[in-house]
């Protein structure tokens, strides 16, 4: 999938060094790509377009090119963490002029800016800045649906839209890793609705699901932050949940249920039936890993459990429908990572630890640090879940 034409990147005022047009052509052709695999051409064409003209974004496709060109080659020297530094920090230079200005505050690039910087730091593992990010990208983007809403300008609404999915799918898988549980954004409230969607209940091809899971997805991922704050002693013991979080539990367990059967766009159907395939398999690993971390982290069942098992088995199986190599496999780290945590079978860690390296070696830095506590859980032998786990060892992982 070729992006934009070479001349477009060698004709921007902005690209003044081979460096840059180096990295811009990386950008175009493998980052974009890597970043979004399943999402259509308009949407990357027209946010490199838009870089060609705005220096900020610009130099925020810049920092995550070189980023995951350094992951990519493997290269971590001095000089490559000062070229990155050196694009970021112009990006973020630039986004502070912008936020400074009314009339750039509610230009959609800002957002996109903010958004870029923001992944990259997630990408990059850095989550304490990257949700501090997060938190800017709330704010910029309330501000824009808001003025395009009063103005009742529809120039950029599907543009806009796909910006929004890109903050709503980064915003709940961070809470969904993290120890936090909580969402920045709450998706319950119509703060980031009321553009036109014309996807609205089908498979998303920025997230790789059906947004409607998105909503049972925070509430599911709060539920376990009380249940481990609340019900996990200090040696791991497991307690009993309270009958309302049982009923509670029960309800979102058939609202998951009724997401499995979600179709796929004409717009994603008409480029190919191979992706149609793989971005429907990939929303079944979603909704299975979420009915997963519902019984395993807010019901509290056993690894051994029969409902356990049969998840980890759903999950597997959609996993399978996608090819090995496929850039799909970027969408469903999560999947992949819940159910790799609640396997013991050999076979299966070293499928899903090989699936995971194919990620990896594209320069997905997210990829790396999960194989690694990956590798470490199992070591463990841990009968606690994951995120617990984890928050008792300090380490924090954001699996996008």
């Amino acid at each position: 999938m070729k992006l934009v034409h070479q001349p477009l990147l060698n004709n921007s005022p902005f690209l003044v060094s081979e460096e840059s047009r180096f990295l811009m052509h990386t950008f175009a052709t493998q980052t974009a790509q890597m970043l979004f695999p399943a999402s259509s051409e308009v949407f990357l064409r027209r946010m490199i377009s838009a870089a060609m003209e705005t220096p900020h974004l610009l130099h925020a496709l810049l920092a995550s090119s070189c980023s995951h060109h350094g992951r990519l080659v493997h290269d971590s020297s001095p000089a490559s963490k000062m070229v990155l530094l050196r694009y970021t920090n112009r990006a973020i230079s630039g986004l502070r002029a912008a936020l400074s200005d009314p009339k750039q505050v509610t230009r959609a690039e800002t957002v996109a800016t903010a958004m870029a910087l923001c992944t990259n730091d997630v990408c990059n593992g850095d989550m304490k800045i990257g949700r501090a990010h997060l938190r800017g990208v709330l704010r910029l983007l309330t501000t824009v649906l808001e003025s395009h809403r009063m103005s009742h300008d529809t120039t950029d609404n599907d543009y806009i839209q796909c910006l929004v999915k890109w903050f709503k799918t980064m915003d709940i898988i961070a809470a969904l890793s993290g120890v936090h549980g909580e969402c920045i954004h709450n998706p319950g409230s119509s703060s980031l609705d009321g553009l036109s969607d014309h996807t609205s209940g089908h498979v998303d091809d920025i997230s790789g699901y059906s947004l409607d899971l998105v909503p049972i997805l925070a509430e599911i991922s709060e539920m376990a932050r009380k249940v481990r704050l609340h019900e996990y002693g200090e040696i791991g013991k497991y307690y009993v949940s309270s009958p309302e979080t049982r009923n509670q539990a029960d309800e979102l367990e058939t609202k998951l249920c009724r997401l499995l059967d979600r179709p796929i766009s004409n717009d994603t159907l008409s480029r190919g039936e191979n992706l149609a395939i793989e971005l429907h398999s990939s929303h079944l690993a979603f909704v299975h890993s979420a009915l997963l971390h519902l019984h395993r982290r807010v019901q509290l069942h056993p690894k051994d459990s029969i409902k356990v098992r049969t998840d980890v088995a759903n999950i597997l199986n959609a996993v399978r429908a996608i090819e090995p190599h496929s850039s799909i496999n970027v969408l469903i780290l999560w999947p992949i990572f819940s159910a790799g945590c609640e396997t013991e079978d050999s076979e299966v860690q070293s499928a899903i630890f090989a699936r995971m390296g194919n990620m990896q070696a594209r320069g997905m830095g997210n990829f790396t640090r999960a194989r690694e506590v990956l590798r470490q859980y199992w070591t463990s032998r841990s009968d606690l879940p994951w995120d617990v786990h984890l928050a008792r060892l300090g380490l924090e992982l954001v699996l996008f």
